[in-house]
């Protein structure tokens, strides 16, 4: 049987944060080690990670889904809590880039852009049918991703540390029990509203065209 890899990738560049991811990958975990079906999956967890590593983590390790645990761009440039997974970027709001924030060679933030992201994954990691961008703000990358990936998680607004957990622990939660995609973001959507955010920023899934989330499974090979 060949099991579907998860690669978590983290970055955390921001200074003084109190985003835990190390808890959310350590939650991902020990939720797929209770599902029914956790010998489907295989996970794999990379730390701190730049560019060049994510290109060469993506090319390596061949991963169904890219799970990335970070921090987006705050697309205003308006300012957020220490808990958010945001970075208010320099410069004047009109000159604000989104994208996710990877960790830069001088250990500071870089901005990878939609764009920018969606050549990277096609590029190197052709295994990948699913993404998660576990971070603020990364619906428009999800928009992006979704032409070289069949099914895409972003974020529609500010998301706080609890709730990026949560959402990822649901998601996984279901897959590990062989619901669909389409299920497995519903259910974990569901734990969300009942735990009070408000529906402008809960999580968004985008399928590539053609493709049905409800029709998706991550079944062994």
């Amino acid at each position: 049987m060949t099991r579907h890899r998860i690669l978590f990738l983290a970055a955390n560049p921001r200074k003084s944060s109190g985003v835990a991811l190390d808890k959310e990958c350590a939650a991902i975990e020990h939720e797929l080690r209770l599902t029914s079906h956790r010998d489907d999956f295989e996970f794999r967890s990379k730390w701190a990670v730049t560019v060049d590593e994510m290109m060469r983590h993506l090319g390596e390790l061949e991963p169904t889904i890219i799970h990335f645990s970070g921090h987006g761009a705050a697309p205003d440039g308006s300012g957020s809590s220490a808990t958010t997974r945001d970075i208010v970027p320099a410069g004047d709001s009109a000159s604000v880039r989104s994208g996710i924030y990877l960790l830069g060679d001088d250990g500071g933030p870089q901005l990878v852009t939609a764009r920018a992201l969606t050549m990277m994954i096609k590029s190197a990691a052709a295994s990948a049918r699913v993404v998660v961008l576990n971070a603020c703000y990364s619906e428009p990358q999800a928009d992006a991703v979704c032409s070289v990936v069949d099914c895409v998680v972003g974020m529609a607004g500010a998301i706080h540390d609890d709730a990026a957990r949560s959402f990822a622990v649901g998601f996984y939660r279901a897959l590990g029990n062989r619901r669909s995609i389409g299920n497995a973001f519903d259910q974990a959507v569901a734990a969300l509203a009942a735990k009070g955010m408000p529906d402008e920023v809960l999580p968004r899934c985008v399928a590539r065209h053609g493709i049905d989330a409800y029709r998706m499974t991550l079944d062994p090979s």
